[in-house]
């Protein structure tokens, strides 16, 4: 592992995760880099989360505890918890998925031994009857992305550096100089757009393929509950982006 001493905010928004979160904070606590903070962000549970997750910070000291006064979202608690980091990188897991040990401690490499304003690493989804995977366990080196091939990556679906939010970590001074924010109005895409904004703002992109991410399809999730006017928002939110991209590339 690289010498890294700098430290890495981890956002993990929680709301009525209580069948997974316990699972999900012992795994994110095995990180192979000690220097890293964890912001757990209570959007108003309703059930034992919030009890979950006091008992995990009260034992984990590097695991801080926000409660959000009311519910107000995903998009909300991952504001409260942007404002709450002090580190060089803000990274974002979401509290019923899996990560890698060495998780924190890649993505905080990328962003202070490369330079870089955007680090990505490689991921995995699992579902009740799929896999999907970005994994090229044979490549183990950081490449370098052009900031046209990262506006292309991020504003489709299906690339394998993508527009989430949770296999990325983001340089925190181009996030508050930029006034990169998630969109507490969307109820669908608000990664995807916070994603493609901090691009279009950033300069330097590197990408790690190995996948340390491992994203958990759990039933109930936005993505299995999509509306139709979900769906139309969605289609609205990637032409926002193209059009953020467009823009971000003529200057």
């Amino acid at each position: 592992m690289a010498n890294l001493e700098t430290l890495l905010d981890i956002v993990v928004p929680m709301y009525n995760l209580s069948g997974y979160l316990e699972k999900s904070l012992a795994n994110l606590a095995k990180q192979d880099y000690d220097n890293y903070h964890v912001i757990l962000v209570d959007d108003h549970s309703s059930d034992d989360t919030l009890a979950i997750a006091q008992d995990f910070s009260k034992a984990h000291p590097q695991f801080e505890l926000i409660q959000l006064p009311e519910h107000q979202g995903a998009s909300a608690a991952r504001n409260a918890g942007i404002e709450a980091a002090t580190g060089i990188g803000v990274a974002f897991v979401d509290g019923d998925d899996q990560v890698d040990p060495e998780y924190a401690s890649k993505l905080a490499e990328g962003l202070i031994n490369y330079s870089a304003d955007i680090a990505a690493v490689g991921y995995t989804w699992f579902g009740p009857v799929s896999y999907h995977s970005f994994d090229r366990l044979r490549f183990t080196r950081w490449d370098e992305i052009s900031k046209p091939n990262m506006l292309d990556s991020v504003t489709r679906h299906g690339t394998e550096v993508g527009g989430y939010i949770w296999n990325k970590a983001f340089r925190r001074t181009m996030l508050n100089d930029a006034k990169v924010r998630f969109d507490t109005q969307l109820q669908i895409a608000e990664d995807y757009l916070f994603t493609t904004e901090a691009a279009a703002a950033g300069n330097k992109f590197v990408y790690y393929a190995k996948a340390l991410y491992h994203k958990v399809n759990r039933p109930g999730s936005t993505i299995h509950s999509r509306t139709y006017k979900m769906r139309v928002q969605e289609e609205e939110v990637f032409a926002k982006m193209g059009e953020i991209a467009r823009d971000s590339l003529r200057h």
